[in-house]
């Protein structure tokens, strides 16, 4: 098939849906806080919360991944390695689309990444492997010694993922140019949480 052009950018769709699962898990953080402040358990609520949040990692890992690879197609660059790699070779994108390369990921960006792609592991893979690695990636990042990891899946943190994949969506386009999905079709309708 010569000849295809590229008009689908995924991560569009991705991480509207992840603001959209942060905003949910939020709500029903609130609802599970109201029910706990009448006397009832508002476990359920706590884990519709848990599991919006879990949405909200995966669907933002998954934005990241898919704006990188738009952003080396629009490019006309064959990109090589993982999805992170990627990031860290964002350069070589920028030079093909004609504008400065002389910058590299930040620190706080890689460290970002890794911790999502070691929850994305964790959470859809969940072998012995993924749980190593998901201990490191929250120790480098000075987390508490835990016994359950998904203890931290709360709405504060999956409106902190929110935050910082933003921040690095903003970083990227400044750089190569190429529209980040928080502008592009990243709003979110009430309906949707």
């Amino acid at each position: 098939m010569t000849g295809m052009t590229q008009g689908y950018n995924g991560s569009q769709v991705l991480f509207r849906q992840a603001k959209a699962r942060a905003l949910a898990a939020r709500r029903f953080a609130r609802e599970a806080d109201q029910e706990q402040a009448e006397g009832r358990s508002g476990i359920e609520r706590r884990q519709r919360e848990k599991d919006a949040v879990i949405a909200t990692l995966v669907l933002t890992q998954g934005a990241g991944e898919a704006y990188v690879n738009w952003v080396f197609l629009q490019a006309g660059v064959t990109p090589t390695g993982t999805w992170i790699d990627r990031w860290r070779g964002l350069r070589n994108a920028a030079r093909g689309l004609g504008r400065d390369d002389k910058f590299g990921l930040p620190r706080e960006h890689r460290n970002f990444f890794n911790e999502l792609d070691s929850w994305r592991n964790y959470l859809l893979h969940g072998d012995e492997k993924a749980r190593k690695a998901l201990h490191q990636a929250l120790e480098a990042l000075g987390g508490a010694d835990l016994t359950d990891e998904t203890d931290l899946l709360d709405s504060t943190y999956a409106t902190s993922v929110i935050d910082r994949a933003e921040a690095a969506f903003r970083w990227a386009e400044q750089h190569t140019g190429i529209q980040a999905p928080l502008l592009d079709g990243a709003w979110v309708a009430f309906d949707e949480c």
